[in-house]
């Protein structure tokens, strides 16, 4: 057992014992007007494409502030870029230089001011044998996408609930892993200076009913997720209660508006865009570029219902 890794087991099993297991306390983050931020993460954030609740609530409690949001998360993604890398005919799942390469472009190219990372769930299934190399790899990428003035906000990933099937005392094991990994992230983020936020221990308390499967987030647990979230950086009051018809109809609108840009840098015939067949049909690859002026005319409408106006 590593040094490092017996000291968080230690940690954990402490704090277990006397019933306070930590959690992330509430600081304030401010987003400004004219903030780009980026989600970079796992499944956590690429399912959070379907519902919207996340970037609806930091919305909210920033109404009146013109701030753009871009979410490039990836299931399946790791800190080292696997699911990023490659075309169909070669390395999809493997060639982690090329993926990370592909990764930290793609953030640095959207020049953002904040971004929001998420990952250590599929890193945490190396588990011991793994903890090492997923520290060297966070503080790369955080390393590799520094810049003047750029904030960061770090997120454990959410614990997994009990699942029909599932083996007696599996949930349990997997949590306790996924326990140690976040453990790692939060003190990555503490010696760094960026905010963090333990989505582990805050949704603790949450039932099975808030995920598809006791591992993905649904409807409900994005909802909880994203309130804490702005309750762990002590965001403004919300200009609408959150399950206001007015908030469902910007969260909607946030939702078309992240489709429209998932499609614009991954495009169904990516083979044809940036892969092996991008020598067939160059006509291709100026289609992505294309969704721009939707991706702007549906940005505008939704700071129109920031400012009170109506879909």
């Amino acid at each position: 057992m590593t040094t490092r890794f017996a000291v968080l087991f230690l940690t954990v099993w402490l704090f277990t014992a006397f019933g306070a297991i930590c959690s992330a306390q509430e600081t304030t983050f401010e987003l400004s007007d004219g903030d780009r931020v980026v989600f970079l993460g796992n499944s956590f954030f690429e399912r959070a494409l379907e519902y919207g609740h996340i970037e609806a609530a930091l919305s909210l409690c920033n109404a009146s502030r013109d701030i753009q949001f871009r979410n490039i998360g990836w299931d399946g993604d790791t800190v080292f870029g696997h699911s990023r890398a490659g075309g169909r005919r070669r390395a999809v799942f493997g060639d982690a230089n090329e993926g990370f390469e592909r990764m930290t472009k793609h953030v640095l190219s959207l020049e953002p001011t904040v971004v929001f990372v998420a990952y250590g769930f599929n890193e945490s299934f190396d588990g011991e044998e793994g903890f090492d190399a997923f520290d060297r790899g966070l503080q790369r990428l955080l390393r590799n996408l520094n810049g003047p003035k750029r904030r960061f906000v770090l997120l454990s990933p959410p614990p997994l609930h009990e699942q029909s099937g599932a083996e007696p005392g599996y949930v349990a094991q997997r949590n306790a892993m996924l326990r140690m990994y976040s453990l790692a992230i939060e003190e990555i983020a503490k010696s760094k200076g960026h905010h963090f936020i333990d989505l582990f221990a805050a949704m603790q308390n949450t039932d099975a009913a808030s995920s598809d499967n006791g591992i993905h987030l649904n409807d409900k647990g994005y909802r909880e997720a994203a309130k804490t979230i702005v309750s762990k950086l002590s965001q403004p009051r919300p200009k609408w209660e959150f399950n206001s018809p007015e908030a469902d109809s910007l969260r909607q609108a946030i939702v078309k508006k992240n489709t429209l840009y998932y499609h614009r840098w991954r495009p169904r015939n990516d083979a044809f865009v940036y892969g092996e067949r991008k020598d067939e049909q160059k006509v291709a690859q100026t289609e992505p570029e294309q969704f721009e002026p939707f991706i702007a005319k549906q940005e505008s409408l939704i700071r129109q219902l920031l400012n009170g106006g109506k879909q």
